[in-house]
């Protein structure tokens, strides 16, 4: 065979394989599809539910959001994770939220129990779909999601809960983030040591319970959405949870400490409550191989 044959051969096999992981990536080939549009206080919601072919009363898997204004496959991220949940036999619902995409509303309005109780909300309007009626339902949240899904669990009697990557404080999460920031610039441990010390008192001095609790002047801002949501912390929501959860951290997380998040999970959550809570080695804050994406 010659040279050029076999270029032509290997430029064949790579072709092929970039379209197979590309049909990851493409919604419209996923199951069965429709739009569903829920109405949530002010908001006007719209999201897409994929049933597997054939499956009667699929498990269904609500996907919660992390922070951003995100669309409800997260402009394609989360489809390839869509794809394998579907043919699998589980059914998903995702939507854009408030002020995205198809809904209508401003996302950077709401409180994590703003989110918690639409997440909520969204469940119980599910089971009301026909072929949903008796499955089980629960949520599958990223990241922000930690604020939101324990108490949503709870307030939809949730079947289950999976957790990847989920914060427990924001003060506390926004200062290991800063941590991290600076160990990657190479910054001196006393240098880091005296910016996390600095955090926390000008965190502090801004973000006080009454300085929290003020509405928005006008349209609410990002730093509207970040003051208003700066003293969350997801103990006393996992403090009472019955709903078996899962909880996926990955080793190499950067915006999260893994390590404090399984802790407080582990020493929070009712002794009765079934858990399974991991630490994914290798992997970064979304689970993926932080050799690659770190």
């Amino acid at each position: 065979m010659t040279l050029l044959k076999y270029l032509s051969v290997a430029l064949l096999l790579l072709a092929v394989a970039i379209a197979i992981r590309l049909v990851n990536f493409d919604a419209s080939s996923i199951g069965q599809q429709r739009t569903l549009r829920f109405e949530h206080l002010d908001d006007s919601l719209a999201g897409t539910l994929i049933l597997p072919p054939g499956k009667v009363s699929p498990t269904v898997v609500l996907l919660v959001h992390g922070d951003g204004a995100q669309d409800r496959w997260s402009e394609g991220g989360y489809l390839p994770l869509v794809n394998f949940l579907v043919s699998q036999g589980f059914a998903v619902f995702s939507w854009d939220k408030p002020g995205v995409g198809e809904s209508r509303g401003n996302w950077l309005a709401q409180t994590m129990a703003d989110r918690a109780d639409e997440a909520a909300a969204m469940l119980i309007n599910l089971r009301r779909e026909p072929e949903l009626k008796n499955s089980q339902a629960g949520f599958l949240g990223f990241s922000q999601a930690g604020w939101v899904v324990p108490s949503a669990s709870e307030q939809a009697r949730a079947d289950f809960a999976v957790l990847v990557g989920p914060a427990i404080n924001w003060k506390e999460q926004g200062t290991y983030y800063l941590r991290q920031r600076l160990l990657l610039e190479g910054a001196s441990m006393q240098a880091i040591a005296a910016a996390s010390a600095q955090d926390t008192a000008d965190f502090d001095r801004q973000f006080t319970p009454f300085s929290t609790s003020r509405p928005c002047a006008a349209r609410c801002t990002r730093e509207d959405f970040e003051r208003r949501n700066a003293l969350a912390d997801a103990k006393t929501a996992i403090s009472t949870m019955s709903t078996p959860v899962m909880i996926l951290m990955g080793s190499d997380d950067r915006n999260v400490d893994p390590h404090q998040t399984l802790t407080a999970w582990q020493t929070t959550l009712p002794q009765h409550t079934p858990r399974c809570l991991r630490l994914v080695m290798g992997a970064t804050h979304g689970l993926l191989r932080s050799r690659w994406f770190d």
